[in-house]
């Protein structure tokens, strides 16, 4: 065991190095041109401002953001493996009581929170997915967009793991399906990259029409928002299923309880 954590400390150790390194030669060599903001928004038609940003402005900027997730989630794993978690760390956050057996722990008999955190948990657990939802809808026209929105969903499964445990959270997502999600929300958002690139020769530009169909039905006045809310609807799904594995790593019922019982 002390072997293997080795091994793990030493390669992360090398990868934060690597990346680090590549990281400061990119920012130190970068070429930045003045005015491209100036002749971008003179040239280019766009409904309002928010979705320029959101997308036309910043659509590589997102991509690589999702690609950041995607590594967050795989260092998490990495760094903290089966080793973050002790007998004592866990019979403490989990409200286990000294007298409880390994018998009793390993027949899922936890202990857990006092049912006033759980009854108020689940509201506010059902505000945040609304509340997520509603922001990455309207993300192309207010501040909103897919990662505050995915964050909002995840924040409200994560409020639920706290307050019920992974095993008797109402709020149930398989690791199996979060991986399903997670690869579906980044394929479609390349996707989408890919058919602004067959319509209009740029990779993730904005597109309105298609065969002279407005793409997403809108309001009159907001009829320009073209591929926007699906590229925040892709995103959202992608940050809700990043944030929610990161939140299964640590709290992987089989990892504690293998933990607790030894």
């Amino acid at each position: 065991m002390p072997e293997s954590n080795n091994s793990r400390e030493i390669a992360v150790s090398l990868s934060f190095m690597f990346f680090g390194a590549a990281i400061l030669y990119s920012v130190y060599n970068i070429n930045v041109v003045e005015g491209v903001n100036a002749i971008y928004t003179h040239n280019y038609i766009i409904p309002n401002f928010v979705s320029a940003v959101l997308f036309d402005w910043r659509g590589f900027d997102t991509l690589g953001e999702c690609l950041i997730l995607i590594n967050s989630v795989l260092v998490t794993g990495m760094v903290f493996g089966r080793g973050l978690f002790n007998s004592e760390f866990l019979k403490e956050v989990y409200g286990i009581n000294k007298n409880t057996t390994n018998n009793n722990i390993k027949n899922g008999d936890m202990g857990g929170f006092t049912p006033i955190i759980k009854v108020l948990a689940m509201p506010m657990s059902a505000i945040l997915m609304v509340l997520g939802i509603v922001v990455i809808l309207g993300g192309h026209i207010t501040p909103g967009g897919g990662f505050q929105g995915g964050s909002l969903i995840a924040g409200a499964y994560i409020l639920a793991i706290v307050s019920f445990g992974l095993k008797n959270c109402p709020v149930n997502f398989s690791h199996k399906f979060l991986e399903t999600l997670e690869s579906f929300g980044a394929l479609l958002f390349l996707l989408f990259g890919v058919l602004g690139m067959v319509f209009s020769g740029y990779y993730l530009l904005n597109i309105h029409t298609l065969f002279g169909i407005s793409i997403f039905p809108s309001p009159l006045g907001l009829e320009h928002a073209g591929i926007i809310p699906y590229l925040n609807i892709v995103v959202g799904l992608k940050v809700l299923a990043g944030l929610s594995t990161i939140t299964t790593l640590l709290a992987g019922e089989k990892i504690i309880m293998k933990n607790i019982a030894d």
